[in-house]
């Protein structure tokens, strides 16, 4: 993929989920709530994340209730070795929607954890600034994947576009798209509470490295298996781009396969594990 300027961001990714334990999978939801920290300057990498693996992801559902923590790290685009902690939840009921009034990721809202040694503030500047994201058309996207990649598209939206926007995704790209092949999909998130409102991603959920490795491989020109699964998307590529900014995606002289839908702006996030 091409590479991505994005704001340096530190994602929770939150699942719905009846245990406290730490999922060894990443599921998309409905929601994705995303803190815009980044890490101090001179913190142990490992430090970071053992405290957040270890002591954080175990009892998060005390902060939200059924969720669970992830933690990711950027291996692709310009933030490469940035982490990214996520927050996404399911099944979220319409009563439930703009969940966050503020930032569910300050030292006030850990505080809930008795457990902890130590605060967030001590690893992460900029605690009090987060955006969340809903799933567009949602309702038909049942059940979501599992993966290991998450790739973010920041695409821009022309502003006198969106409402069609919307819909086109929910009747054309998502039939299409979230199940492109078995081991990739495309969902389209809207930010609706905090920072950036209004403004659109697509995720690019891929289930593995190596899975990913198969169309984008590392080092080399992307695969013919990715351009014979975008081929047939020329139509839908056609007309989702009347929707976009100019100028904020691939070009078809590019060669991409992915050309339209990949935006200018993007980074790879890998889910971290113990």
């Amino acid at each position: 993929m091409t590479k991505l300027l994005i704001p340096s961001i530190i994602l929770f990714l939150f699942f719905l989920s009846g245990n406290n334990s730490i999922a060894q999978k990443l599921q998309l939801g409905e929601v994705i709530i995303t803190s815009n920290s980044v890490l101090k300057k001179n913190v142990n990498p490992e430090a970071f994340e053992k405290f957040f693996i270890d002591e954080v992801a175990p009892e998060w559902s005390k902060v939200i209730p059924g969720s669970l923590l992830y933690l990711l790290q950027a291996d692709r685009g310009d933030k490469n070795g940035e982490y990214l902690l996520t927050c996404i939840m399911n099944n979220v009921t319409n009563q439930d929607k703009a969940l966050s009034i503020q930032s569910p990721f300050t030292d006030l809202s850990f505080s809930q954890i008795k457990s902890l040694t130590d605060r967030p503030s001590s690893y992460l500047i900029n605690l009090e600034k987060y955006t969340e994201y809903m799933l567009i058309g949602a309702d038909e996207l049942d059940p979501l994947p599992i993966a290991d990649i998450l790739g973010f598209h920041y695409i821009q939206v022309r502003e006198d576009r969106t409402e069609a926007f919307e819909e086109f995704v929910k009747e054309k790209l998502n039939p299409s798209l979230s199940q492109l092949l078995p081991d990739m999909g495309l969902f389209y998130y809207k930010a609706v509470a905090g920072e950036n409102i209004g403004s659109y991603i697509t995720i690019f959920a891929i289930t593995s490295t190596e899975a990913r490795e198969k169309y984008w491989p590392t080092g080399a020109p992307e695969t013919i298996a990715v351009k014979e699964a975008f081929g047939p998307m020329k139509d839908l590529a056609d007309e989702l781009v009347t929707y976009l900014v100019e100028g904020s995606y691939l070009l078809p002289e590019s060669g991409a396969a992915a050309y339209y839908f990949e935006s200018l702006k993007w980074t790879d996030f890998v889910f971290v594990t113990e």
